[in-house]
């Protein structure tokens, strides 16, 4: 199985890992020390298995797991951590396992074998179903995005967003006339902000639909969103996402 350590301590995700290639039959794909690497190396690698520290900076383990399991093909958490107080939470949140810290190799072969276990009963689903309806009871319902900067978590209305966009390998969400860096992938803001009238311009842009100004006819079946922003942004609408639109307009008018 492909597995991913998300530990903010460098020890730690180097010890897991040697315990790892001692048992064999896992294949560590990364490591992770917070949320947006979390994210990233889960989008990049897909593993089908997260060794996941619940006390991380910024978002908390605990809201790695949930975002994790809005995903389309979520992964198993397996807890790890040095705090006993969140052990109820987590087997209340049908992960597949705790494991307290100083753990060793037999309590590793043993989480394990709890995987294989549901894997061989056929369990995932059922399993995963509970386990992402648990996390949703636990975790906090915030109507507004939280994006780490630096020591804060900034939390962003989504009406005041005016577009995401990926630029390399990161993405960006600009409100208010602030770029921050979100640990993200715009698919998953996509489904983040599902409820709040954003529309996919390009494969890399997300505009809130209730800041477009104009949609700009370029010719030769070509457009452009113009923002309601002091800059006058200008969005390139892809073609497909342009006769999404149209019929979307359609459909209002």
């Amino acid at each position: 199985m492909r597995a991913l350590i998300v530990d903010d301590e460098p020890t730690a995700r180097q010890y897991l890992g040697l315990i790892l290639g001692r048992i064999g039959g896992v294949e560590v794909v990364g490591e992770a020390a917070d949320a947006e690497e979390a994210f990233t190396l889960c989008d990049q690698e897909s593993p089908e298995m997260v060794f996941l520290d619940i006390r991380l900076p910024g978002m908390s383990g605990l809201e790695v797991a949930q975002a994790l399991n809005g995903t389309e093909t979520p992964p198993w958490i397996i807890f790890t951590t040095g705090y006993d107080e969140y052990a109820v939470q987590a087997f209340e949140a049908a992960a597949v396992d705790y494991v307290m810290k100083p753990y060793d190799q037999e309590r590793i072969e043993r989480a394990l074998q709890r995987v294989q276990k549901l894997r061989s009963e056929g369990q995932e689903s059922a399993q995963r179903e509970r386990a992402s309806e648990a996390l949703d009871r636990m975790a906090p319902k915030l109507t507004k995005l939280p994006i780490r900067v630096k020591d804060v978590i900034k939390l962003i209305p989504p009406e005041d967003i005016l577009f995401v966009e990926a630029r390399g390998k990161r993405v960006f969400v600009h409100a208010r006339g602030v770029e921050y860096p979100a640990p993200y992938t715009v698919t998953r803001l996509e489904q983040k902000l599902v409820d709040y009238n954003f529309f996919r311009a390009n494969e890399g842009c997300l505009v809130n639909m209730d800041k477009v100004k104009e949609i700009v006819y370029l010719g030769e079946r070509s457009y452009e969103l113009l923002m309601n922003d002091k800059n006058e942004t200008h969005i390139e609408l892809s073609r497909s996402r342009a006769r999404a639109l149209r019929e979307v307009i359609k459909e209002g008018m």
